[in-house]
């Protein structure tokens, strides 16, 4: 560790101060991550964060760097959730951060100081990331964590051969070498931030998606309402004219009144607004594309999943049978919607015919949509959606037939959600 000082104060100092530093790293990655709910995640998680920060990087030592961020990335991969990706994004840009920052600090400022200035610089980034960063709601798509671990490599890579191939005696010999210590610092922030930015962009979009399908919806109930005001303004002038007619117009007449738009009511699925907001603009869909749809909802309005979450699971679901159902003839076009709670576990089941020759990708069906770039994540953010409540998602399509089963487990959730 960095604790060379003679003197106790400083030593002291120092050996606090790595603590805290080490706090707030592990505060940026729960800002990312979620951490797995098992009493030695976080102690572990805070290990690792500690190693990360306090371990002394010295231009030229070989050895120090490769263990310390083995150690460092085994801890995230084990005390984290999340996609692979996503872990591996987090792993790759903090290590970058970190080790760039020690290296330059250790190489070039032997002081008792350099602790307190490191602990500043990571206090401000967490700072920073707590006003802006998405709390973990957010799914990014996996190309996209796939690309951000591309751009992380170069900085890594850059602090490793700065670290394991300089001089020891670079310090008068070659100092060029540490102006590129503090750049890689800098790009690593970058994309630590730009992460930040694209997740709030996603998660403003989740919500704007979310209040254009509340529009609809109350669009529809205030027709409904117009509809049902009319017809009781127009009641007497009705009963008027049903005196007055004789027996076969009668009942014409009132044939007609019974399948008015007036008569009809909004169609109430379950008790959960969300679900019915997504429901009730998908099944409008629907009918405009003359696509029969099979609907047994049962979901309560108070489940422990982010609204947006729940909104996204729904939507993209049927989103996907509707595109599926559109390339077919209309005597094929049905969609099954099944959701239900029971026994701690929120199921969603979505069955649609399909044309038998899907194109997959390990194995979620690519889009066929001529924008392919804008589309093509909707199962896999399901299955990022699920995975990260502790859910799974299973598709498989046998005799023409797709299905999608979502579950999510809520029963733990509920109990904490209450306790706290």
């Amino acid at each position: 560790m960095r604790y060379w000082f003679d003197n106790p104060i400083t030593m002291t100092a120092g050996f606090f101060s790595g603590f805290v530093t080490a706090f707030f790293v592990m505060r940026i990655v729960e800002q990312f991550l979620p951490v797995r709910k098992k009493r030695w995640a976080m102690p572990a998680l805070y290990l690792g964060c500690f190693v990360l920060v306090d371990m002394a990087i010295f231009v030229g030592d070989p050895i120090n760097l490769p263990g310390a961020f083995l150690g460092f990335g085994c801890t995230v991969f084990l005390c984290c959730k999340g996609s692979l990706l996503q872990r591996l994004s987090m792993t790759l840009i903090l290590s970058s951060i970190g080790f760039s920052l020690n290296a330059l600090m250790d190489s070039l400022f032997l002081l008792p100081s350099v602790n307190l200035f490191e602990c500043f610089i990571w206090l401000a980034i967490y700072l920073a990331l707590r006003r802006f960063a998405p709390r973990q709601e957010y799914n990014l798509p996996i190309r996209l964590w796939a690309l951000v671990d591309v751009l992380t490599l170069t900085p890594l890579t850059a602090t490793f051969i700065t670290v394991l191939l300089g001089d020891e005696e670079g310090v008068s010999g070659e100092p060029r070498i540490y102006l590129l210590l503090p750049v890689i610092t800098l790009t690593s922030i970058g994309l630590l931030w730009a992460i930040a930015v694209l997740a709030r962009q996603q998660k403003l979009e989740q919500e704007k998606r979310l209040y254009d399908m509340n529009l609809i919806y109350y669009h529809n109930l205030e027709e409904d309402q117009f509809q049902v005001r009319r017809l009781r303004h127009d009641m007497a002038n009705h009963l008027q004219t049903l005196s007055a007619l004789p027996e076969p117009e009668l009942r014409n007449y009132l044939n007609e009144l019974i399948h008015s738009p007036a008569m009809e009511h909004t169609q109430n699925f379950c008790e959960n607004h969300i679900v019915n907001v997504v429901l009730a603009s998908k099944t409008a869909v629907m009918e405009q594309n003359h696509i029969h749809a099979e609907v047994e909802i049962s979901v309560p309005q108070e489940v422990p999943i982010q609204n947006v979450d729940l909104c996204a699971v729904f939507a993209n679901s049927l989103d996907n049978a509707i595109e599926a159902c559109e390339k077919l003839p209309e005597n094929r076009r049905n969609i099954s919607i099944k959701a239900r709670t029971d026994k701690g576990i929120l199921a969603l089941k979505v069955q649609n015919p399909t044309s038998g020759n899907t194109v997959r990708e390990n194995g979620i069906p690519i889009t066929t949509k001529q924008d392919a770039h804008a589309h093509g994540f909707g199962l896999a953010g399901i299955k990022e959606i699920a995975a990260r409540y502790g859910g799974a998602v299973e598709i498989t399509e046998e005799e023409e037939m797709f299905t999608l089963l979502a579950y999510f487990p809520i029963a733990e959730r509920t109990e904490n959600h209450a306790g706290v």
